[in-house]
């Protein structure tokens, strides 16, 4: 009796472990490939449709097949993506870590990991920078703050809030620190409580700017900082554009359109950090690596891979 129960016994746990291994592997890849997108305003958007070589769906989504999901930031891209076996899409480098704890796989690009220093070689081409843009400021103490703000940015302190708020930088035994920089603006160590400076733009960059904010704001006479992140569309036009003065200091997870209606004025734009855009599949799906061309069939209305079978075989 003994020994049939322990016969039953192992004949159930090899057929739950069965069970499961067949769960783990029932992905079907003749289903339709689910594509996630950012919104038009996304400027992690349009540096990934760019760089597949899909350009006209930057803005515009009559470019992109009407399979193609929206949705509103990298958490919610990531969410999407870990919910649904079928799924694909692309979010900041930063979110790594959560999308791998959700269920989200992050895919090689051509071959390269999205590691820091493949980003920072250019090894890893899906890459873009994020930009930062000022107002043109007529208030002399907010334009004090503002202009420190900027240069702290690029000292030791600052890029070592960056780097850890998911920024990649690149920190020399030459970078200045606030200590050396500060000299060039008395007074910013003044009482600044009851001023208030607003932030806004890319939602990529949000956690990047509140930490910069928070630890600036302590060396410089504890201002109020107030953040509005709704997209790196709304930098330019919040702070020299049809909002102007809206935003003291705004972001873009792109390149401002200097050109073509983003004339910011010469010195009051720069460089914040680099950041990589990753793609991510759910992990069911049994695909490792993915290329420019596979990206740009997937998304775009002329493309011509529609279901995992067209990429995975």
């Amino acid at each position: 009796m003994k020994k049939t129960l322990l016969t039953l016994a192992a004949t159930c746990l090899f057929s739950l472990s069965l069970a499961s291994c067949n769960e783990q592997s029932g992905f079907d890849a003749s289903q339709n490939i689910v594509p996630f997108t950012r919104d038009t305003e996304s400027g992690t958007r349009e540096g990934f449709m760019e760089k597949i070589g899909l350009s006209a769906a930057s803005k515009d989504n009559s470019a992109l097949k009407a399979s193609v999901q929206e949705v509103t930031s990298n958490g919610d891209m990531v969410q999407k993506i870990s919910s649904n076996e079928y799924g694909i899409g692309y979010f900041s480098h930063d979110s790594i870590t959560e999308a791998e704890e959700s269920g989200v796989k992050v895919l090689t690009y051509n071959g390269v990991e999205a590691t820091e220093e493949n980003i920072l070689s250019g090894d890893y081409e899906l890459a873009r920078n994020f930009n930062y843009c000022i107002a043109n400021e007529t208030d002399a103490t907010k334009k004090l703050i503002v202009d420190a703000f900027v240069a702290y940015m690029s000292t030791s302190e600052g890029l070592t809030t960056i780097q850890a708020n998911g920024g990649i930088v690149n920190i020399t035994p030459t970078t200045p620190s606030w200590t050396t920089v500060k000299a060039q603006y008395p007074g910013i160590e003044d009482d600044h409580s009851s001023v208030t400076i607003n932030f806004g733009g890319s939602t990529s960059v949000e956690k990047i700017a509140k930490a910069l904010s928070a630890d600036f704001s302590a060396r410089a006479g504890n201002f109020q900082a107030a953040h509005n992140h709704t997209g790196s569309g709304d930098a330019y036009t919040s702070t020299q554009g049809s909002k102007a003065g809206a935003l003291d200091i705004a972001f873009a997870s792109r390149e401002f359109k200097l050109t073509d209606g983003e004339p910011l004025a010469e010195g009051t734009y720069g460089l914040v950090c680099i950041d990589g855009i990753v793609i991510g599949v759910n992990n069911q799906n049994s695909l490792t690596d993915i290329t420019p061309d596979q990206c740009k069939n997937i998304y775009s209305i002329d493309g011509n891979i529609n279901t995992w079978t067209d990429i995975l075989g």
